[in-house]
Parts: structure tokens; sequence; C-alpha cells
């Protein structure tokens, strides 16, 4: 059973008419607030770099989970369609837009980003019977997948697209290139007369770890230099080599995470560094199909800014910012429920929001939960890791409590009120959405960013 049935969401209609022309202020709390002015802004960002780098970027949809902003990272005029999900119930919710996109006769490619289970298969070959051959690929990372799927998936359209996790040091999923591991992933492939091997896939974790734009280029390189090494290693293994024939359908390279992805955008200064990655993406671009993926972007967070992977503004773009907070797009709507002034060395103050909320993902910038936003003011002063750290943040968290503590000089606390509705700018966001049911949209571009424009609606479940 889809998980549309399984999982039901509340009327869209409905929330909109609730919901539509409030103001932020007027709206219940906790609530999750989306400026579309920020994610229109960050995802054609993204767009432009692939385009200009001569790569496909391919949006992964875990972190909203919403068909709105999903066709944002496609782009309104794309003609393909390049998507990776991690649970089966965000592909059958996208599942009717994709039609839709097969109707205008576009590309649709959509990944199950966690290598194949038998629980998953049935649910997994009924989109891709839905969508046609070739539109629904498979992670596979040993040869029992193979044995998997040329056993058990008698109901899927033709050949089986599946795709090869390399692990290039994050161990999470994936073989390293050289492992015994994947020399047998590659002799089931090869004999196997119900899959093909699409491409090859890598997420680069670690790179959660980088401090500056130079760390995070140096991880992306280092994580196209692994997947490309695993690559050749791996067709080698299977029969097949690497191709210098423009008109031949490539093997696809497929690296990513938010920081090393968004860091791609360096590339265009003009410095040593730029050029010398740009040229190491042309020369394997010949021989594979470079595509980026990534999936916080849209939104950003607290530990994208910690990454520092991206310079607050371009020295050849010197007004478009790049990662500052004017980038966040996601932020938390609380309430204050307490206040407690002289409870130690420095004021505290309770919200009506904890981990169920803001999620419990530290970040390495700072020792808190959440940054609160100068909101209702437009700018100015807040707590800033990279500046006078001064200001409100939630310093400790339970699972329905948030405890706000006042962090530097206190000769300028900002006075809070009980009942005083706050912005809190969360550390993961993929994290902070995990438990609303929808976002409420606003827009800053417009003359009037308080005020509700949209509801998106979240989808649920496995």
């Amino acid at each position: 059973m889809p998980a549309p049935l399984l999982y039901p969401s509340p009327s869209e209609a409905a929330l909109k008419l609730h919901f539509l022309g409030e103001t932020i202020k007027d709206v219940p709390a906790p609530a999750a607030i989306i400026d579309l002015a920020v994610v229109n802004r960050n995802c054609r960002l993204m767009l432009e770099t692939a385009y200009q780098l001569g790569v496909a970027i391919r949006a992964h949809v875990k972190t909203h989970k919403t068909t709105q902003l999903a066709r944002l990272q496609v782009g309104r005029n794309s003609r393909s369609v390049k998507l990776v999900a991690s649970t089966v119930s965000e592909i059958e919710n996208l599942l009717p837009w994709l039609l839709e996109c097969k109707a205008e006769e576009k590309e649709v490619n959509v990944l199950y980003g966690i290598p194949i289970t038998p629980s998953a298969l049935p649910r997994l070959s009924a989109v891709a019977r839905a969508l046609g051959e070739g539109s629904v690929g498979l992670f596979v990372d040993h040869p029992a997948h193979i044995k998997l799927l040329d056993a058990s998936a008698s109901e899927w359209p033709g050949q089986i697209s599946v795709w090869m996790n390399i692990d290039v040091g994050y161990h999470r999923e994936g073989v390293s290139a050289h492992s015994a591991q994947l020399a047998d992933v590659a002799y089931a492939l090869a004999a196997s007369k119900r899959t093909r091997l699409v491409g090859l896939y890598t997420h680069m974790g670690h790179s959660y770890n980088v401090s500056s734009p130079a760390e995070a280029l140096e991880h992306l390189s280092l994580e196209l230099q692994g997947l490309e090494e695993g690559a050749i290693e791996f067709l080698k293994i299977a029969g097949a080599h690497e191709t210098k024939d423009a008109n031949a359908q490539k093997v696809v390279l497929s690296i990513g995470a938010t920081p090393t992805a968004t860091a791609a955008q360096n590339l265009f200064e003009d410095t040593e560094g730029g050029r010398k990655y740009r040229a190491m993406i042309e020369k394997i671009n010949k021989s594979f199909a470079v595509e980026l993926h990534a999936g916080v972007y849209p939104v950003m967070d607290m530990q994208q800014l910690a990454t520092r992977a991206r310079p607050a503004q371009l020295t050849v773009h010197l007004t478009r910012s790049l990662l500052s907070f004017a980038d966040l797009g996601l932020r938390m709507l609380v309430e204050v429920a307490s206040l407690y002034p002289d409870r130690g060395e420095k004021p505290e103050a309770l919200i009506a929001a904890g981990s169920i909320v803001l999620g419990r993902e530290p970040c390495k910038s700072y020792p808190g939960w959440g940054v609160v936003s100068p909101w209702p003011q437009s700018s100015g002063p807040h707590y800033d890791p990279e500046g006078t750290r001064t200001g409100w943040i939630v310093g400790r968290i339970s699972q329905e409590h948030g405890v706000l503590t006042w962090e530097g000089p206190t000769e300028h606390v900002r006075q809070l009120e009980i009942g005083e509705k706050l912005l809190v700018w969360p550390n993961h966001a993929c994290i902070a959405g995990v438990n609303v049911g929808w976002y409420l949209v606003v827009d800053s571009d417009t003359g009037d960013p308080e005020t509700v424009v949209d509801v998106w609606v979240r989808w649920r479940g496995w």
C-alpha cells in the first residue's frame, strides 16, 4: 500500500483557507516558516553553478519532503528532472508530479537513496511501472542486492537501473574502491540478466567538518577522485571500459553533500584552486557524466554556516550573498513560556519547543541547539558564532522544553516577555522539520514579508 494511503496528509485547501493572509505573529507556535525568496535564490544559484560547470544536478528531497520545493530545485524550465529520496514515501508522493513531467516529455529519473531491501521493492516496482523503464534507480553495494533483484523483481519494467555506492571515507553506505566486496558486486552485475549499471554514487558526509571554502573544495576533489577510481576499478572488473566517445552513453558519477556541492560555486573565482578543480571536472566529464547531489541547500541551516564552505560574497559578484544568515530559508516559530532573569550568572527563558521541534543535532560553531533571530526586526543584533557571540541561543533542550540562554555581555540584554513569539534558526533543517505537518511560506521579496502567502504540506511515512 502506498504512503499517501498509509499516512494521509491534512487538506491543503483547508490549511490555506485557515492560514493564507495571516501574519507570522498571529500564527500558533510552534510552526515552521519558509521564506520563498531565500529558497528561490539558493535553488537558482545551485542550478546556475551546475550549468556553468557542465554537470547535472540531482536534488535530494529528504530535507523538505514537498513537491513545491522539489519543483524549485529542478527549475521551472528544466527538461531533466533528476531527484534522490531517502524513503519510498517520498518517491510515492512525488509520483503525481513526475507523471506530469513525463507527459510533458521531460526526462525523469529518481533514485531510492538507501541500498535496496526486500520490503521496499514491491512499492518501488509499482512506481517504476507507472513511470516506465529507466525512471527509477536503485542503490546496491553487496552481491546479495543483485541476487535479490534477479529473483524478486518480476514486476519491474525492463532492466533495473542500479547505482553502485562507493565509500570515500564517510563509512555510511558503500564500499571502497579496492575492496573485495566491490569486485563481488561487479561480478554479480556482469552475470545478471535483470540489472544494468547506470552510475556510481557517493556521499561526502564528513564534509560537514570543513571550516573554509578551500577545505570544502579539497573534499569535493577527493570525493570526485575517489569515485572516479572506484568507477574505473568497478567497470574494469565488470568487463567494461571508460570511453572518450562523446556520443556514447556514459556512466554517471554522482558526488555531493551540501558543503561540497555548494562549494562548487567558489570554482568561478579567478584563483589557482578554482582553475585546478574546474579542469579536473572537465577532464573526468569527458569519460563519465558528472552530477552533483545535495539536499539542504535550498533552506540552509546553522550547520551549513559553520562549514564556511562558501564566503559571504564572491569577489566577482560583490552583491551576491552566498553563505550568511541572509541565506537561511527556514525559521522555527516558538513562544516564550517563562522567564528566569535571576537563575544564574546569565538570564534564561523557557520556550515551548524542545527537541521534537528543533531536533537534537549539535553545531560545531557554538554550544547551542538554535539561534534566536532579530525578528520581528528585519535585521539587528543577534548571536553570531563568527561575530560578537552575544545574544539569545537555545542553550539547553529537552523533549518539549527549550531553555534560552543569553550569551555574551549582559549590559544590553534583549528583554523578552511571556507569550512573545520568536523565530529561531535551527542547527539542522532536515531534523527541525520532521515533526511539522506543513510549512507556512512567506516571501521577503514582496512588500509584506510577514504575511503567509502559501502552505506546503510535508509528506509523511516511510
